[in-house]
């Protein structure tokens, strides 16, 4: 099997010689397409539905029950599915099973009602048993959550959900997460995914569902590589200042990255501070970890940042790399949609305001790019479900294009 293709591609391509600079750099890994037409593996999903009294508002359960029945509508007989229900108690309505009798799974969601309060804990743990309990050792297992994350009995701590959720991982089960309607937690959503290894989507309407599962399935089929770290080993003096991206730690200090997809860039921006460099020399230094699926022993590759010095005229006459710029600016417009909901949360509106104001002086710095003009539309959305008060709207849709663009490889 081919390694990924490594690009280092600094903003602009030397360091000076009279002084320190700050250089943008972005890492581009690319997993190396299929060598042969890949064949869908066998699939054992454990949907898990939410039914709570809080889904009933604004037809979210509606929305879940859909996106549910739509998913068992997409697997062959020869894959493996179960539905958990949940609300204050948890109940497998579909035991694991193989996905012949669809009909009959879809008659069973059909008839799902909303109820009590919300035992989300113990709702997915159930729908993570029901897949872990018929681990498909050649397959791919995966949870799917379809809820609004509105977690109030039993175990209720983000943390420690978030801990259970890693540690079915590491037994071989994925978690993605779908959030509906306007009123859900999504921070706990978007934990659920990061630690479970999988996806988090923000469900406004039913017409997103074809996209979303065609995404979560090619995802799931074309994995190249998981458990995937990328070391960042500054020399030379240098410094790392920023990861644009704001990808979770290891315990080792490594950058706890996303599954390469196959033919699928991943995308890194980080931020170095570099001192006075008076010849050529190694700046920098990325180490590349990965597992293969179905092999054994860990993966890796280590790739350099070496630049020539120049002075102050030279210097200043390089023309940035307009990818750079462009992903620079994407990132730093996330970081403030963040920043703008974590004021908005705490009350301070004029807070959320001047940070996004922030992201929009940032737009304005960057060149008039497809890409840009597509985010000042999604930033002008923010700002005006700001602007007229509509809070749930402004939450979910800020922190959703956020998480979107914080991502290294939005799929």
């Amino acid at each position: 099997m081919s390694d990924p293709q490594i690009d280092v591609i600094p903003i602009r391509g030397a360091v000076r010689s009279d002084a320190p600079v700050t250089l943008d750099v972005l890492l581009r890994i690319t997993p190396p397409m299929p060598e042969r037409k890949v064949e869908r593996p066998a699939l054992n999903l454990g949907l898990v539905l939410d039914r709570s009294g809080s889904m009933a508002a604004q037809n979210k359960i509606g929305f879940a029950k859909e996106a549910a029945i739509y998913a068992v509508q997409q697997l062959l007989p020869s894959d493996r599915v179960s539905v958990t229900i949940f609300d204050d108690r948890v109940e497998t309505i579909v035991p694991n099973t193989l996905a012949e009798d669809k009909s009959r799974i879809v008659e069973l969601i059909q008839g799902v009602l909303p109820a009590n309060s919300t035992a989300l804990h113990g709702g997915w743990l159930e729908g993570g048993n029901q897949v872990r309990e018929h681990l498909l050792n050649a397959g791919l297992n995966r949870v799917l959550l379809l809820s609004d994350g509105l977690a109030n009995v039993g175990e209720t701590n983000t943390d420690v959900i978030c801990t259970d959720v890693n540690r079915l991982v590491k037994q071989g089960v994925s978690t993605s997460t779908m959030g509906v309607g306007d009123h859900y937690a999504e921070d706990l959503m978007e934990a659920m995914a990061r630690s479970g290894d999988g996806n988090y989507y923000y469900i406004e309407s039913p017409q997103q569902l074809a996209d979303i599962f065609q995404t979560e399935l090619k995802g799931l089929m074309a994995t190249f590589g998981n458990s995937v770290s990328l070391g960042i080993e500054p020399q030379a003096g240098v410094v790392l200042a920023d990861v644009l991206n704001d990808l979770d730690r290891l315990p080792s200090g490594r950058l706890k990255m996303p599954n390469l997809i196959s033919g699928m860039p991943v995308m890194v921006l980080i931020r170095l501070n570099i001192p006075p460099t008076g010849e050529e020399k190694e700046l920098c230094r990325f180490r590349l970890a990965w597992n293969v699926p179905k092999e054994t022993g860990r993966r890796t590759m280590t790739v350099s940042l070496r630049l020539p010095s120049v002075d102050a005229k030279v210097w200043e006459a390089l023309a940035p790399v307009l990818e750079v710029t462009e992903r620079a600016a994407l990132l730093l417009i996330a970081r403030f949609k963040k920043t703008a909901t974590l004021c908005f949360e705490r009350g301070d509106v004029d807070g959320a305001a001047s940070a996004l104001a922030e992201a929009r002086k940032v737009l304005a710095s960057v060149p008039d790019t497809p890409e840009m003009q597509k985010e000042a539309l999604a930033l002008r959305e923010v700002e005006e479900y700001l602007a007229t008060g509509a809070a749930s709207k402004f939450l979910k849709e800020a922190k959703y294009q956020a998480h979107q663009r914080r991502r290294s490889n939005p799929y």
